[in-house]
This record gives C-alpha cells, structure tokens and sequence, in this order.
C-alpha cells in the first residue's frame, strides 16, 4: 500500500507544467464520432477545443454537437508527449432515429494524451470524454473514444 502510494505521488510530482511547441491546430476527428477539432494554446500549458462533430452510436439515433473544453497540459518527459485534462460543455440536436429533433446537452471532462512530431506540423490525440447529459436521455454517459490528427499552424 505504502508502495503503490508513493509511485503516485512520485508520478504526480513529475508531471510539471510546459510549454507546448505550437499556438493553434485544426484536424479530423474519429472514433464512436466523427468531426472536426480546433485546438488554441492561450497560455504556455491551457488550451481551448471546440470539436463539431456527428455522434452515430447510442440508441438508434444520430446526433450533431458541437463542444467546448478548456484543457490543462501536463510534460510527461517525453519529447513532444504530454497528458491533457479538463472540463468542457456540449450541445446538439438529434437528427434522425428515436428522439429526432430533441435538444440534447452536458456537462463534459476530457482526458487524453497528445503527441506533437518535431519535424513536420503534425499532432496526434488520443482521448475520452465522459459526460452527464441533462436533457434528453439524462443521467451519465461513459462518453468517446477519439483520435484526432491536427495540422499545427
């Protein structure tokens, strides 16, 4: 028990703030939805995200969204590496299936991990953002998996 506690410690300790090697970034987004993902750095380690995108899985329905986060980046002491955190809302409409032209909105957290390559304007994201929906279908959503490739500008 001691053991475990202190690697977490040790790792929390190690996880310090950095400078990300771009300011902006725009790419595709894929996993259980499929979109679009603009990312903007407003300080050395917080970022903004708005992700517009189509939701095919749940329900027999289909949804567009549209979604905001603010994120914390964290140095993981690998070149280019870091880990990626923070809250976030999303809104959207059902556009076919059973609950066809229902408002549908949450509150969201977003984790992940992001690796910006050193020599061409490339950033892959990997991440899972959990919600809970508060209208239509309210309660907690276990959320999607996504992998994003952005061109960094």
């Amino acid at each position: 028990m001691k053991r475990s506690l202190l690697i977490i410690v040790a790792l929390f300790v190690t996880l310090s703030a950095f400078s990300q090697n771009y300011n902006k970034a725009i790419g595709f987004r894929a996993g259980s939805v499929i979109g679009v993902s603009y990312k903007e750095f407003m300080t050395e380690t917080e970022a903004a995200e708005a992700i517009f995108d189509i939701d095919f899985t749940g329900r027999r329905s289909t949804k567009v969204k549209a979604s905001a986060y603010y994120l914390r980046h964290f140095d993981v002491n690998v070149d280019g590496l870091s880990l990626y955190a923070g809250p976030g809302a999303s809104a959207g409409v059902f556009i076919e299936g059973l609950y066809q032209n229902n408002f549908v909105m949450s509150l969201d957290i977003m984790g992940g991990v992001e690796y910006k390559f050193n020599n061409i304007p490339v950033v892959l994201a990997c991440d899972w953002t959990p919600k809970y929906q508060f209208i239509t279908l309210a309660g907690f959503r276990s959320g999607n998996f996504g992998l994003t490739v952005r061109y960094t500008f």
